[in-house]
């Protein structure tokens, strides 16, 4: 069972429970799998919950909303190729029924065994899904389980093309609370919609946004190379929001990337740290007490907006080392 299932979600679903239903007292200890983890390494993370709780406050995030939008506690169970527990929980109105499921076995020893099969290598999609994804992968179940598996890479590819052809310009998401800035993924199409007054693309090349006043084009690598190539863009990034969203601050602003997860959302982080005070309105004047602490808030909001949001820890350190220098 990975970490996230057995670790990760009983911990922040206990910090949920305490923080947004400090009165159902029932749903406030961590759910822990059964006969998964030791009693010390369980007293330890119960010992840190109040320690996760105060971080959570300190994003200083709308909890009354997010209660209303949970609604009740919640309560884990998990399901594997062997068991299902608890065997008597199903769903209720008393609470919000998360099932954890694995779908992997437990291999004992080492990490590639049985026939090559690789503990942990679903966390990896990208690097055997061929670009299959899984509302793609629904809407074409009965098609892949009756092809053969050497056929398989080649419907992929043929699936991932159609679809790409079909898809309609990829919709933006906005920042809450600003009312202007918006992240997506990198696509001409919507580059060049006009929907948007303002774009900076991470990825494109420098000379693509030349001749282009409302356009700017950073040229950042891929991956770990584009998080640290953001470093030295960022004040390009920093005097295209002064020439062009100070004088008016009403613009829209798209900022997007190969991903839309991950430089687009290290951008968004730098201009909202820098430009936007605590209501989300442009600001002129550069906020002060910029720390890690003030940072997290600001991130708060992009994850919030935009709950697939992943900036690599190379892309935060590009944007911490920017604002706190």
């Amino acid at each position: 069972m990975p970490d996230a299932l057995s670790k990760t979600v009983p911990i922040w679903s206990a910090v949920i429970n305490r923080t947004l239903f400090p009165s159902d007292t029932a749903y406030h200890p961590v759910q822990f799998p059964p006969n998964f983890l030791g009693a010390s390494e369980e007293a330890q993370i119960e010992n840190r919950i109040e320690g996760f709780m105060k971080s959570l406050r300190d994003l200083k995030l709308d909890l009354d909303h997010l209660r209303q939008q949970l609604g009740k506690p919640i309560r884990i169970a998990w399901a594997n190729r062997s068991y299902f527990h608890p065997t008597d929980l199903y769903k209720a109105d008393e609470y919000n029924l998360f099932v954890l499921c694995s779908a992997s076995k437990r291999v004992h020893g080492a990490e590639i065994s049985e026939g090559g099969y690789i503990q942990g290598a679903g966390d990896d999609s990208e690097s055997w899904a061929h670009g299959l994804t899984p509302p793609l992968f629904w809407a074409n179940k009965s098609t892949i389980f009756q092809t053969a598996e050497e056929d398989l890479p080649q419907l992929f590819e043929e699936l991932v093309n159609v679809q790409s052809t079909q898809e309609n310009v990829p919709q933006a998401t906005l920042i809450a609370p600003t009312q202007n800035l918006y992240i997506g993924l990198a696509d001409g199409r919507t580059n060049e919609s006009g929907i948007y007054d303002l774009v900076i693309d991470c990825n494109a090349p420098s000379d693509a946004s030349e001749g282009n006043a409302k356009r700017l084009s950073l040229g950042c690598g891929s991956g770990k190379v584009g998080g640290r190539d953001l470093r030295n863009h960022l004040d390009k990034v920093q005097a295209f929001i002064g020439s062009q969203l100070a004088p008016h601050p009403s613009r829209s602003l798209l900022v997007t990337c190969e991903s839309g997860k991950d430089l687009s959302a290290g951008v968004l982080l730098a201009i909202l740290c820098s430009s936007y005070d605590d209501s989300g309105a442009f600001s002129s004047s550069t906020p002060r007490g910029v720390n890690k602490q003030f940072i997290r808030q600001r991130l708060a909001w992009i994850v919030s907006s935009k709950h697939d949001v992943n900036p690599s820890r190379t892309t935060l350190q590009s944007i911490n080392a920017f604002l706190m220098q």
